[in-house]
Formats: structure tokens, sequence, C-alpha cells
């Protein structure tokens, strides 16, 4: 599978505290690839090193061969990347509207692209709230638009950091069931989170994070009980 995203040795950090500690691994075409890890163990840390957002980064971020690490993130995002942060991050003071078209971009291969209709049928339940302030949504419509804004990119590599987090069961499946959907259009995706059951089921590969390095990667089929306690404490 050809490489989308391609991470070589990564080393970040904050001051003198390094966090990454040569992190490397890749994200294909078409593929979904899950980071897993304990609470700081530094996947948070490599999102922003991906977008440019570490205070240092040493190593290689390569998406589709060109170089990221040093670049300005507005750059990146315009390169294809588009992300869903931890804790959603919406425009509070703008509607639902404007925080779909604030940041859209018709991506570049202008082949069926994401609209704001095309991304309503997707999330039916925003399509009453149009007019609403992002700050009055509930947490589950403010994930959900969260998401829509970032597939309004376009973006060839969609990056979630902990999206189902904080939900209740109920809105997590809906998550779930939209990260499907995307999947099955070939959609390339670096998934952070920590539900394993769901992220065996969608994931084609998994990576598990242990201070700063990669403690564990392989297959869903290959997450076995045994890697779960030793990595992960599960």
């Amino acid at each position: 599978m050809r490489p989308l995203l391609r991470l070589k040795g990564v080393e970040a950090g904050y001051g003198p505290a390094r966090v990454l500690n040569g992190v490397s691994f890749d994200v294909g075409v078409g593929e979904v690839v899950a980071l897993m890890g304990r609470n700081g163990m530094g996947k948070t840390t490599l999102v922003r090193s991906i977008l440019g957002l570490a205070p240092w980064v040493r190593g290689r971020v390569l998406f589709e061969t060109r170089e990221l690490r040093g670049q300005p993130t507005y750059r990146i995002a315009r390169a294809g990347i588009g992300l869903v942060p931890e804790g959603r991050q919406t425009f509070p003071n703008l509607t639902v509207r404007e925080n779909l078209t604030a940041t859209a971009s018709p991506g570049r291969s202008g082949k069926d692209p994401w609209t704001v209709e095309r991304v309503l049928a997707m999330f039916p339940q925003l399509a009453a709230r149009m007019r609403a302030m992002a700050n009055t949504l509930s947490g589950g419509e403010q994930q959900m638009l969260a998401i829509g804004r970032a597939l309004m990119t376009n973006p060839a590599l969609l990056i979630l950091d902990e999206a189902t987090e904080g939900l209740s069961p109920a809105l997590r499946q809906e998550i779930w069931a939209c990260l499907a959907t995307l999947q099955a259009r070939g959609q390339s995706i670096l998934l952070i989170d920590k539900h394993v059951a769901p992220i065996r089921r969608i994931a084609d590969r998994i990576v598990i994070l242990e201070k700063g390095r990669v403690a564990w990667r392989g297959t869903a089929e290959g997450l076995t009980d045994d890697v779960l306690d030793r990595t992960l404490g599960v």
C-alpha cells in the first residue's frame, strides 16, 4: 500500500522535556490506522508534531513524500490534512453553518467533494441547528460539527484525536458508524482513541505508544488480550 503519511524517527518535546523518542510508522492511502496508548504516552504530541504545533520536532514527517517538518500549520492543512481536535474546539460564536464553511476547501482532486449538504446527510441532527451558535449545541452535536468541519476541507488524511471521548454510548456508536462510512469511501484516517472493541472492528493497523516509543504495532487480529495487558494495562 502506498504511504500517504510517513513518520521516521520522530522526536518531539516541550522545552528540555522529550516526549517522543524515535517514533516511526506509516498511514497508507485508504488505510485506517489507530494510535493507542495510556494518557501521557505522547499521542497528542505526535498529532501536534505532524501539524507543526509542537515546540520542537526532529526526524522526518513526510506527507506524499513532502517534508512537513518546519512548515507552518496552515500550509500543512492546505497540503491535505484535516484535524478533529481533542475537545472538539468548534468556533463557539459562529453558527453551525459558519463553522462548516469557515475553513472549507475544495481539496485537490475535486472528485465528489464534501459539501454542507453531504455533511448534513451524514449528520442529520445538525440540519435543524444550522443557525444555532456552536456553543449552544450538545457535546455530541459539537463532535459531529467538528468532524463535519474537518471533512469540509476535503482532506486526503483525516486525523481524529479522541473523537468519542466523553460521549454517551449511543453517540459513540454514531461516530463509529460515521468512521465506518468514511472507511468504505476510501478515506485515509489516523485515529486516536481508547475504545478497544470498535478499534478492532475498523482499524487496518494499530500502533501503541508507551513512553513516547512504539511499544507494539500490528493488525486488529494481533491485538490480543496479552498485548493489551502488557501495553495498556487493559
